[in-house]
């Protein structure tokens, strides 16, 4: 029998869904097509699959959703929306039902994808796994050590797994990057999805493969943005692309990008409380910052830029108890939610989100000892995906999916 307390219980499956991707890229109409191929050819290690939890494991961000599914309208010419007053109450019991999104998910195992088209079973647990070439490149942790791998569409390893930092895809799912070290070095791939190039590799300043480079997000079609990590924890970000790597400032340390608009988000100060963040314009060197808030901890722009979630300045390992959609332009809020009964018992927002369009941000919600994964509008909007998971007696996290 398992004595920990639920809270720890909690805590520690929030954990196995952890860094080091906080969003990762599929191409939606790619992981449909590949889903029925995969789930045909793997039919008989699915029936002995062990079910785990439905959890953002696995947010999409800004690779979640193709150009035409997004606002052909440019955000300068757009109207900012107005606030909503007061938080709404986000309750996944009384909310209105969906039965999917478009936003693809990994359990928290890493080891099944989640999509419209049903459940696929992985030949091993991923942290991130995107359509690559005439298969996938997708990232493993094994106890915090991250590996790259590429995939046949057979699901069959091909070459050599190399350390990486985690790898990301560009807005409109063309391209694919990620961090790799080799030769006392860690460099930036940038490789078009559907091949027909050659990689784009540029090679960072030699450093030791325990201090990683983390990619970011894509700045524009060329550019890259990564935090490097040294030994002592201390972060600087670049600007990857043509060859070169460029720092910029602004930023203790990059959270998330925007192509549309060529501005970062990430933290800009810190204490043993909590911390101020603040967005920063990339393009040049300056890194100029445009707005500031000690209110929220920023997360993942929209795809056309003109959002970016927000959650509590001093959420921790559980989650945060509410999560604003801000105005990525001035950074005040649009609508703020906040999880019914939070005040209560354990129940937060866990910091993975992913874009449903660009006026919808989906994310797990933990409340008592059940999760959710629910659907937030910019306009107010509420919705649950359909299936809900608890923690059962012996402490492992099981799924009900439907």
């Amino acid at each position: 029998m398992n004595n920990t307390p639920l809270e720890d219980q909690v805590h520690d499956a929030l954990r196995r869904t952890a860094d080091p991707l906080h969003r990762t890229p599929f191409t939606v109409g790619d992981v449909r097509t590949r889903a029925r191929r995969i789930q045909r050819r793997r039919a008989a290690v699915a029936a002995g699959a062990v079910a785990a939890v439905l959890a953002v494991a696995v947010p999409i961000g800004a690779a979640m959703v193709g150009p035409a599914q997004r606002s052909e309208v440019p955000p300068a010419t757009q109207t900012p929306a107005p606030r909503l007053t007061g938080p709404i109450l986000v309750d996944p019991r009384s909310a209105e039902v969906v039965e999917s999104t478009s936003v693809p998910l990994l359990d928290v195992d890493g080891a099944r994808l989640l999509t419209q088209e049903g459940t696929v079973d992985l030949p091993r647990a991923y942290d991130s796994l995107t359509p690559y070439l005439d298969g996938w490149v997708a990232v493993a942790n094994e106890e915090g050590t991250l590996t790259l791998e590429v995939l046949d569409d057979d699901l069959r390893v091909v070459g050599d797994p190399v350390p990486t930092g985690g790898l990301v895809v560009s807005t409109d799912g063309q391209q694919v990057a990620w961090t790799e070290y080799a030769d006392g070095r860690w460099q930036v791939v940038r490789a078009p999805v559907a091949g027909g190039t050659e990689p784009d590799t540029t090679p960072l300043a030699p450093g030791p493969e325990g201090a990683p480079v983390r990619p970011v997000g894509f700045l524009s079609a060329t550019e890259v943005v990564v935090d490097r990590f040294d030994e002592a924890g201390e972060v600087t970000t670049y600007v990857v692309g043509d060859g070169a790597a460029d720092e910029l400032p602004g930023l203790l340390q990059a959270t998330s990008s925007s192509a549309a608009t060529g501005t970062l988000a990430g933290l800009t100060s810190t204490d043993l409380a909590s911390g101020c963040s603040g967005v920063v314009d990339g393009r040049g060197q300056a890194g100029t910052r445009t707005w500031e808030t000690c209110d929220h901890t920023l997360d993942s722009f929209s795809p056309d830029g003109r959002h970016i979630v927000g959650f509590a300045p001093d959420s921790d390992g559980y989650g945060s108890p509410t999560v604003s959609i801000l105005d990525a332009d001035t950074g005040e809020a649009v609508v703020d939610f906040e999880v019914a009964g939070s005040r209560r018992q354990v129940a937060a927002f866990h910091d993975r989100v992913g874009w449903d369009g660009d006026d919808t941000a989906v994310l797990t919600l933990l409340t008592g000892d059940e999760r959710f994964v629910v659907r937030l509008g910019v306009d107010g909007s509420v919705q649950r995906v359909g299936g809900a998971t608890s923690i059962d007696s012996s402490g492992l996290v099981v799924a009900e999916v439907r």
